[in-house]
């Protein structure tokens, strides 16, 4: 009986006392462990770059876990002083406003400090970006015995297509850079 009235009284207390700091943090909690966890277990993937991948994405959840309950509890203390009238309305203002403060920490703190510091500590720690393979420019592949000329002539010009090595289809544009969309 005192294993449910615990498990009763737990529940009562995240429920009362809920606020969206506590569920992004502990997302970013079990990140954090996780990540690098799949991570090294990959066979199929150099041991140094599974590390480095590893140790990055750890490293990344904990310099979001601060970074996601500060600016939520400021966003939130910002409120109860905006709000210190009404105490209801507070209430929602706080909680509104941390939920934005977290997503403030998701969308530009949490990778600025990332930037700032995972390159440095990586770096102390003795451990580089892995050489990997380098972005390889598709070749100029041969037209068919034709000329290019004759051969543009004779379709149109949705139809000249690139082909590129690695790909077993083809494309009318370079497949590099970012895409947005789908087009």
């Amino acid at each position: 009986m005192a294993v449910a009235d615990l498990i009763k009284k737990t529940c009562k207390s995240l429920g009362e006392n809920n606020k969206p700091t506590y569920v992004v943090m502990a997302i970013a909690a079990v990140k954090g462990i996780c990540r690098p966890a799949f991570t090294m277990m990959d066979k199929t993937e150099n041991p140094e770059t599974k590390k480095y991948t590893a140790l990055r994405e750890g490293l990344t959840e904990v310099i979001a876990i601060p970074a996601y309950w500060g600016c939520g509890e400021l966003a939130g203390k910002l409120a109860k002083k905006a709000f210190n009238s009404d105490k209801a309305l507070a209430n929602r203002a706080e909680k509104n406003l941390m939920f934005i403060g977290v997503c403030t920490a998701a969308l530009f703190v949490i990778p600025a400090l990332c930037s700032v510091a995972i390159k440095p500590i990586m770096h102390k720690i003795g451990l580089k970006a892995p050489e990997g393979h380098k972005n390889e420019e598709p070749k100029n592949l041969q037209m068919p015995a034709e000329s290019n000329q004759t051969a543009m002539l004779k379709t149109p010009a949705s139809f000249n297509k690139i082909i590129y090595p690695k790909m077993s289809t083809f494309t009318s544009r370079p497949q590099i850079g970012l895409r947005v969309g789908g087009l």
